[in-house]
């Protein structure tokens, strides 16, 4: 018997394990995680805010953090609402400079200084089904072909956008758009030599969509397409002559990929904008991506995953000493936290007029009407 399962491995189910043990180091945690230990699939998200250095001493790892040697980034630049290049520099941040990440290096980390604090891990493990009795959750749950029963006081549904474990308790999910990404990673070393190419990120914006860039970690750079699923389907994006010649036509954003650079195949990724009828219920909780999913453009999402685990864990140890009262307060804090984002991307959105009449742009604009 587990005080607490949480069922994903990547940012926010890893922080909520941290947090709770900081509070608490008898607890007993298992974190369920679909795949395997080594964690290798390129996840998309490599921009890290410098606020998110305040979260990482919360959790007690930030020396460990700065101990990875991620990229450092001094700031954004982008092509929105003009043809002019604008730079944001984190010079005017009260918390210095942010990161751009190697995704995989940062969620081993993340993993490992959860091992450290002994948290359980059961990878390469799905669950298929969970009831709950009177005292707590059953969770039957597969590795590979071999069938396991996990029980827990208190489930944390950590699985990003998919959001597993409330699907299985019938909860809605509410999406806003049908926002896609279609990514690609450029090795940047040609020959031995690391090409010189201007570091930071990059955001651009066309007529159906826009772009986005960012120097990573080992010489890579990531370009990615951020459009909606028929958009995306109709210029036939995933097609890599597709991609290169929509590229060709940015001003900015091409001049990033070094001649002769090798690149990995076109990767499509989800990036709705979604959130949960009900982030809470009995002796669960939903964090991170499950919970609620933000616009890529608001760079906040691992951010996000590092602040709501703090709230999550206070709100489980309530529950935990018998006080409910910590669900609902949680449920309001995630709720108000979407609630301002939604009027910060419809401000955000509304700054590009250029391209009003274009429907990617068209139905922004309808958002910031209803």
């Amino acid at each position: 018997m587990f005080d607490v399962v949480i069922i994903g491995a990547g940012v926010a189910g890893c922080a909520t394990a941290i947090a709770l043990k900081n509070q608490n180091k008898h607890l007993k945690i298992a974190i369920i995680e679909r795949g395997s230990s080594e964690n290798t699939i390129r996840r998309i998200g490599e921009t890290l805010p410098p606020q998110a250095s305040k979260q990482f001493q919360k959790l007690g790892i930030w020396e460990a953090f700065l101990a990875c040697n991620f990229l450092s980034s001094y700031g954004t630049s982008s092509v929105w609402g003009s043809s002019e290049l604008y730079t944001n520099e984190y010079i005017y941040s009260p918390f210095g400079y942010g990161w751009n990440l190697d995704r995989c290096v940062f969620d081993r980390f993340m993993i490992n200084e959860t091992q450290k604090r002994g948290v359980h891990f059961f990878f390469k493990t799905s669950c298929t089904t969970a009831f709950k009795t009177t005292s707590d959750w059953q969770l039957t749950c597969f590795e590979n072909t071999n069938k396991k029963q996990i029980s827990a006081r208190f489930v944390v549904d950590a699985s990003g956008k998919k959001a597993a474990f409330t699907n299985l308790q019938g909860i809605s999910k509410i999406t806003n758009d049908t926002l896609v990404g279609i990514y690609r990673f450029y090795d940047t070393i040609i020959n031995h030599k690391a090409l010189s190419i201007e570091k930071g990120t990059l955001v651009e914006t066309n007529p159906n969509g826009w772009w986005y860039s960012a120097t990573l970690p080992n010489n890579k750079l990531v370009i990615g397409y951020m459009t909606d699923a028929d958009i995306a389907a109709k210029l036939n994006l995933k097609s890599k002559a597709s991609f290169e010649n929509l590229l060709n036509t940015s001003v900015y954003t091409a001049k990033r990929i070094p001649e002769q650079a090798s690149y990995s195949e076109n990767q499509l990724v989800a990036a709705q904008s979604q959130y949960l009828t009900n982030t809470t219920g009995e002796a669960w909780l939903a964090v991170g991506d499950a919970a609620s999913s933000y616009d890529p453009i608001s760079s906040m999402g691992i951010y996000k995953s590092l602040v709501m685990s703090q709230f999550a864990s206070f709100a489980i140890l309530d529950y935990l000493n018998n006080e409910p009262v910590g669900l609902r307060k949680y449920e309001h804090i995630v709720q108000q936290d979407y609630s301002q984002y939604e009027t910060k991307k419809t401000k955000y959105y509304a700054q590009e007029q250029r391209y009003k009449e274009n429907t990617f742009w068209k139905r922004r604009q309808k958002q910031k009407l209803t």
